[in-house]
């Protein structure tokens, strides 16, 4: 067995490596452990992570006091929802697109392209009119179809995906009968990366949304999200810093957990490999 040798030049590279990988882990590292800490300390404690004297009453007075539990069921619901609508949505589109050629289906792919570099701040008004105008305004689906985007880029990553598949796949179930939608349930659990990453991208982008949810969610604060809740903790004169950082803690454990679960074929799909 070949052991490591350490040199002064691979000991200095560690250091360096950990220092830069300690700068950039320290803004998430630092609402976790101030999470622990006691209102007065949270001002006397400086950069200091390490907490002088623990305490779990912070995340009580976030869960409770400032509603953060009913934000973080709000997120949940918006986020996972959106992104099955996404999932599902994306994936008809770039099936139809990479498989399928009629008049318009190079315009369609074009425009999909386009739309990708629009800001979404220019979609808000319209999509307001349109919520509106359909009686979904200040209500929970209303904030849901609003929240549901990225199927642009998503339907893209499933058309590339979708064309690289052999044709003879698709001969094989035509010779047995099966017709747009059934050919497409059996294609589509080849699709593991791609429904990965689309996955991973729709709910992370759900939710940090901020302008969205705080637009469609002025007239029923207990639609809000957490991004939105977030501000319960800002007084005109004074911060909730202490309860601040454990809603902040709370928010990211599911984003943390979707990573997790799908990272393994998280790299798989932005490379636009095929896993069977």
């Amino acid at each position: 067995m070949r052991t490591q040798r350490w040199t002064p030049r691979s000991v200095l590279l560690v250091v360096v490596l950990l220092a830069v990988s300690f700068i950039y882990l320290y803004p998430f590292l630092w609402p976790v452990f101030s999470s622990f800490k006691s209102s007065n300390e949270m001002y006397t404690a400086g950069f200091k992570l390490w907490p002088e004297h623990w305490t779990t009453e912070n995340y009580g007075r976030a869960w409770t006091t400032a509603n953060f539990s009913r934000y973080l069921f709000n997120s949940v619901f918006y986020s996972t929802a959106s992104t099955a609508i996404t999932v599902i949505s994306a994936a008809l589109a770039g099936y139809t697109l990479a498989r399928y050629k009629f008049p318009g289906s190079r315009l369609i792919g074009m425009l999909i392209l386009a739309f990708l570099f629009m800001p979404t701040a220019t979609s808000v008004l319209p999509v307001f009119e349109l919520i509106q105008t359909i009686g979904l305004l200040n209500t929970v689906w209303g904030v849901l179809l609003a929240l549901t985007g990225g199927v642009g880029f998503s339907t893209l990553l499933f058309r590339g995906y979708f064309g690289a598949i052999p044709q003879e796949l698709f001969d094989a179930a035509a010779i047995d009968g099966a017709g747009f939608f059934r050919t497409f349930r059996l294609i589509f659990p080849l699709a593991k990366p791609i429904i990965a990453t689309t996955a991973i991208l729709g709910f992370t982008s759900s939710w940090q949304e901020y302008f969205v949810p705080l637009i469609f969610t002025l007239g029923d604060p207990d639609l809000r999200t957490v991004s939105v809740g977030l501000r319960a903790f800002t007084q005109q004169y004074s911060v909730d810093l202490s309860g601040f950082a454990a809603a902040v803690t709370l928010s990211m454990v599911p984003i943390v957990a979707v990573f997790l679960f799908f990272q393994r074929y998280f790299i798989e799909g932005l490379s636009g490999a095929v896993k069977d």
